[in-house]
Parts: structure tokens; C-alpha cells; sequence
């Protein structure tokens, strides 16, 4: 990551990107399970997202509190014509995202750390076993 915050994505996330949804549109939001990342989503699937936070109505506390939470602190970025991103400043601040950062692919969302604060979390996660959950209904 240069100073101003733009970074490179990886080929491979440009072209699925590009593959999949047609364009470089991406929305940052904090993770909702609490890493110390950000989620990089892309358009279609943060729409998808919020439509069905907004289904769940507004009588469920914690249905408002994870709306606030990912919404209200969400920002939408485009990639520009070397596929680079701009992160804004008080997402790098918040995540400690300096020079050197790690882009971890998921599913339908990337994450993007800070690289020394991805290495200690993997490690603290192995050591402690919590990578080997028992999920009912999930078997891999």
C-alpha cells in the first residue's frame, strides 16, 4: 500500500472480479465477526447483503446494531485502470493497514489486513484449534 492508501489487487481478484461482476466496484466495511480486517465486497454482493439486513424489519436489536455496524461504517471504492484501490484514510487507521498488507480470499467477499496482524492472528487461531470447528451440516 502506498502512502495515499491505493493499492494493487492481485490478478487473480481482478479477474474474478471482472469475470463475475463485470466491473471494478467494491464496498469496504469492518468484519462483522470482529478481525481486525476489512471485507472488500463487491457491489452486487454487499446489495444482496443489505437487502437482507433490511428484511429483517427494525424490532431486533441486534439486527439494527449490525446494520449500524456495517452500513453506517461501510465505503464504496472503485478500482481504477491499473486495478488498484484507494483505501480511505480512517479505515487504515482503524485497521493499522501500513505498507505491507495481505488480501485473504473468501467466498463471496476478500478481506484485506494489515500482513504482520494477519500472520499473528492465523498463528494465535492454530494454536488455539479454533480453525478445526465442529459446524453441524458442515463437512469438509
Amino acid at each position: 500500500m502506498d502512502a495515499k492508501g491505493r493499492t494493487a489487487l492481485p490478478a487473480k481478484f481482478r479477474e474474478v472480479l471482472q469475470g463475475k461482476y463485470g466491473d471494478g466496484a467494491l464496498v469496504l466495511a469492518p468484519s462483522p465477526d470482529g478481525a481486525p480486517c476489512l471485507r472488500a465486497y463487491p457491489l452486487q454482493e454487499w446489495v444482496a447483503m443489505e437487502e437482507k439486513l433490511a428484511a429483517k424489519g427494525d424490532f431486533d436489536s441486534r439486527i439494527v446494531k449490525l446494520r449500524r455496524f456495517l452500513v453506517g461504517t461501510s465505503h464504496e471504492v472503485d478500482t481504477d485502470k491499473l486495478g488498484r484501490l484507494l483505501v480511505p484514510q480512517p479505515m487504515r487507521e482503524r485497521f493499522g493497514l501500513k505498507k505491507d498488507i495481505s488480501f485473504v480470499g473468501t467466498t463471496k467477499y476478500f478481506e484485506i489486513w494489515d500482513a504482520e496482524t494477519f500472520r499473528n492472528y492465523t498463528q494465535q487461531q492454530l494454536s488455539e484449534g479454533d480453525l478445526l470447528l465442529d459446524i453441524e451440516g458442515l463437512s469438509i
